[in-house]
């Protein structure tokens, strides 16, 4: 078999040449395949193209429609880091977020095409905050649970008012946490977490609370200044 590639106007194709004696057109992807004789000239098959070029334009259509892709829905911070979000309409029963290497891939169902996507963004945006901080928070609590020795009885990952980032409750003995902490890098994450795991010990910031703060985070008011105006 042998492959090469081509264009015919608009259309741009790959051909296989293979032992048979049929020639057929095949779009997958939205890639045009000209599976050949391998006796068959170019001229030959430039005229199988020209033949089913209706048909091709109308392949491809079909799957651009089903595969749009926006890339002009700005940027969202996750982990510290900047990600674009790309927005895909597929043939799916219901919308979905992924995280991707830098990129944040959202797949909605065709039929949201006609309707406004800012609030499904919103509720999709939320959903992978949930779904990284409870990742992180876990990862940063077994961290800080080895570091000092004694953990609280429960923690949550929950939504909570914008200015409030964490905290922590003596009465359950329980730290609740904000998932927009998933905007923050993980040194971040676990300056949040440590700190309120000195609560545990400390209710108010006293100097034996710094102190212990300064133990394990040497560089922690670098944080204190990233977090300033939230409560934790």
């Amino acid at each position: 078999m042998s492959i090469f590639k081509n264009r015919s106007n608009v259309i741009s194709y790959t051909v296989n040449k293979e032992i048979g004696s049929n020639c057929y057109v095949s779009v997958d992807g939205g890639e045009v395949v000209v599976n050949a004789p391998w006796y068959f000239s170019r001229k030959q098959i430039q005229t199988v193209i020209e033949e089913k070029k209706q048909w091709i334009l109308n392949k491809i259509e079909e799957y651009q429609q089903q595969n749009m892709v926006y890339s002009d829905k700005g940027n969202i911070i996750v982990l510290g880091a900047s990600h674009q979000v790309r927005l895909y309409y597929k043939s799916v029963d219901a919308p979905s977020i992924n995280l991707v290497n830098r990129t944040i891939e959202v797949v909605l169902p065709n039929k949201y095409k006609k309707i406004e996507t800012a609030q499904v963004l919103k509720i999709l945006v939320d959903k992978l905050y949930e779904k990284v901080a409870e990742q992180e928070v876990e990862r940063a609590m077994e961290k800080t649970r080895l570091l000092l020795g004694y953990a609280p009885e429960d923690y949550e990952v929950k939504k909570m008012a914008n200015n409030i980032m964490a905290h922590f409750s003596s009465e359950e003995q329980k730290i609740s946490i904000n998932y927009n902490i998933a905007k923050y890098d993980r040194n971040v994450i676990d300056y949040i977490v440590l700190h309120e795991f000195c609560h545990m010990k400390y209710k108010i910031h006293t100097k034996n609370f710094w102190k212990i703060i300064a133990k394990y985070m040497p560089s922690y008011e670098r944080y204190e200044n990233i977090l300033k105006g939230l409560s934790y």
